[in-house]
């Protein structure tokens, strides 16, 4: 999972929800990867920015 910069956010009886990040090619290959044990749904948002602390983007 750390090659793809994914994690397991939530579990159930029959699935998983991965959340993973990085440029199209990474979502992509994770994407390929998981295809042959059932991909059920895949929501991407684009990209998003972010602040931090009180700094403006």
């Amino acid at each position: 999972a750390n090659i793809f910069r994914a994690k397991i956010v939530d579990v159930g009886r029959s699935s998983l929800t991965i959340e993973a990040t990085g440029d199209e090619n990474k979502l992509r290959g994770i994407e390929d990867l998981l295809r042959a044990y059932g991909i059920k749904e895949i929501i991407r948002t684009g990209k998003v920015a972010m602040s931090r602390n009180s700094k403006e983007v």
